[in-house]
């Protein structure tokens, strides 16, 4: 049963792979499906206590690697401009650069104890919404778009708040 969540995230990367070799007609299953390993995987992670830092981060990983792999085909088939791509990732950025510093100095662990915030969560519901009305709902995508948009941005000065409090908290401890 501890691997569940672990399958589930995996099978978020497998439809992160396939997502741009489906026809648009399809598009709309795969992002339900997604959507619901990503809900499934962290409830029963939860739920059966079978939660583990690695199965958090292959979670990570997959939801990045399908709202990436999404947003690309969508820009790619002309639903948006690729301009607001990065802007759409800020929070997905800002938490690459976390990661890639704190690892630099050695302070991986420190990462590895920062936990998932709601500011995240909303901007990645977010973000499927924004799958979800581009393609059922185009007439509505620009409205979807901006907030999607505030609300990456949003969470991306949020977790890095966060990461410069758990610095300035690391300066202190070493006076």
């Amino acid at each position: 049963m501890r691997f569940v969540p672990n399958i589930l995230s995996g099978l978020r990367l497998l439809l992160a792979f396939v997502f741009p070799f489906v026809p648009e007609s399809f598009w709309l299953w795969l992002v339900i499906a997604s959507g619901c390993t990503d809900f499934l995987d962290g409830w029963i992670a939860r739920r059966w206590q079978v939660s583990s830092w690695q199965g958090g981060l292959l979670d990570a990983v997959a939801d990045k690697a399908f709202v990436l792999v999404v947003l690309l085909s969508m820009a790619g088939a002309g639903k948006f401009s690729f301009w607001f791509v990065p802007a759409i990732i800020a929070r997905d950025l800002t938490v690459a650069l976390v990661a890639g510093y704190a690892f630099s100095l050695r302070l991986w662990h420190s990462f590895q104890e920062m936990d998932a915030r709601w500011s995240g969560k909303i901007a990645t519901a977010a973000q499927f919404l924004l799958f979800a009305v581009v393609l059922v709902f185009p007439a509505q995508t620009k409205v979807v778009l901006v907030v999607s948009v505030l609300l990456s941005i949003y969470a991306a000065l949020d977790y890095g708040w966060i990461f410069i409090k758990a610095l300035q908290e690391r300066a202190k401890g070493k006076r």
